[in-house]
């Protein structure tokens, strides 16, 4: 990766710049630079369809083959390569799309098709920049699913250096994008091998022994409710807003904040009960708490508790909402769900063997958010 950067104080020019480039940057409308949704011939009688659904941070995760004639009607953007697609529908959540792929694909309408005369890699890393993502969220309607028309899109204007630095610039981010979608992949192998292997565990095709290399006895089977007990909060958002302090309180997305009180003196597992995420789970750390919207499992004597946490992620808890405009799940209805229980001593051998690989898979969320920083930070000194 290149490190001959050096600051620039100019006016139109970024604040951290490559050697050798001097200058002001030229401003230009994007559709100046930028054929949006070029004309296309008639759609091919089979392709690959992307919609709003399959493109997730510049990736493209879903590839569905369709024919013409059961087609849905917003497939009209027939890709080349080297074509940029846009999410005009919620364009906050940056889901762009580099193509480079060979093949028929076609794209919905709810992207908008980017053919530029410039460095394509410079576009897609431009749309990126939050001071163009502003302009584009100004010019949006709508609440609910906020839009920008290709027209008012093709009107916000970007600030361009020369061919030969657009390039190099796209050629620096472009390195950091494939650092970053390699710890993406690293974080991606190692949840599967850990979903893999706590169906082996639990299905008992693995079993852990003794110290001594001897079996560790037969499972037992138990109800849910016999083998946990279950506690509500009472701390709800509004109460905390002006509470500060070293301890974690956990809500419907995780860490919510730190406040100066806890509830909870051990680590224990919380399930969401209310809301769009009623049944996700979360292993929550000792001297912490909870919010009202969920509520506290914790292990009964003889069960260790990071074992219970995964046990219970085998769990599909979505069997057990109900409540359609605002989704519940009740323990009185869980706690018949069946469990496989190992002695003691095999479920603390299980723990530590399924914790250490998440804690693999923490570390690279850890360098996964720190690289999203640094992009970030990147593009607010690399762009004008």
């Amino acid at each position: 990766m290149d490190t001959d950067l050096r600051i620039d104080t100019k006016k139109k020019v970024p604040s951290l710049r490559f050697a050798g480039f001097e200058g002001e940057w030229e401003e230009k409308k994007l559709g100046e630079v930028a054929e949006i949704n070029p004309s296309n011939k008639n759609l091919p009688d089979k392709f690959i369809y992307i919609d709003l659904e399959s493109v997730i941070n510049g990736e493209l995760l879903k590839e569905k083959e369709v024919l013409k004639n059961e087609s849905p009607s917003r497939a009209k953007r027939v890709l080349k390569p080297n074509d940029i697609l846009f999410q005009m529908v919620r364009p906050y959540q940056m889901n762009n799309l580099f193509f480079d792929k060979n093949g028929i694909y076609v794209a919905s309408t709810g992207y908008a098709q980017i053919r530029t005369n410039q460095s394509t890699r410079f576009i897609y890393q431009y749309l990126h920049f939050q001071k163009f993502i502003d302009k584009v969220i100004e010019r949006c309607t709508g609440t609910s699913y906020p839009a920008i028309n290709s027209t008012d899109l093709s009107k916000i204007p970007i600030n361009l250096p020369t061919l030969p630095e657009q390039q190099k610039i796209a050629s620096f981010l472009t390195a950091v994008d494939e650092k970053l979608q390699a710890l993406k992949q690293q974080k991606n192998l190692l949840e599967q091998y850990k979903k893999g292997m706590m169906q082996k565990i639990f299905s008992q095709e693995i079993r852990f022994k003794d110290n001594e290399g001897k079996g560790v006895g037969e499972w037992e089977m138990k109800k849910l409710g016999e083998i946990v007990d279950k506690k509500s909060s009472n701390i709800s958002a509004n109460k905390i807003e002006e509470n500060t302090g070293r301890y974690i309180i956990y809500g419907a997305s995780g860490i919510l904040k730190k406040i100066d009180f806890y509830k909870e003196e051990d680590d224990y597992i919380s399930i969401i009960k209310d809301g769009a995420g009623a049944g996700r789970l979360f292993y929550c750390l000792g001297r912490s708490s909870v919010l009202s919207t969920m509520e506290i499992i914790t292990p009964k004597i003889g069960l260790n508790t990071y074992y219970l946490y995964c046990l219970l992620s085998n769990i599909d808890f979505t069997k057990y909402i109900t409540g359609s405009t605002i989704p519940h799940i009740y323990f009185k209805d869980y706690s018949s769900e069946i469990c496989n229980l190992p002695t003691l001593p095999e479920q603390t051998k299980i723990a530590h063997f399924l914790s250490a690989i998440e804690e693999k898979i923490s570390h690279c969320q850890v360098q996964i958010t720190k690289m999203e920083q640094y992009k970030k930070g990147l593009l607010q000194q690399l762009f004008v």
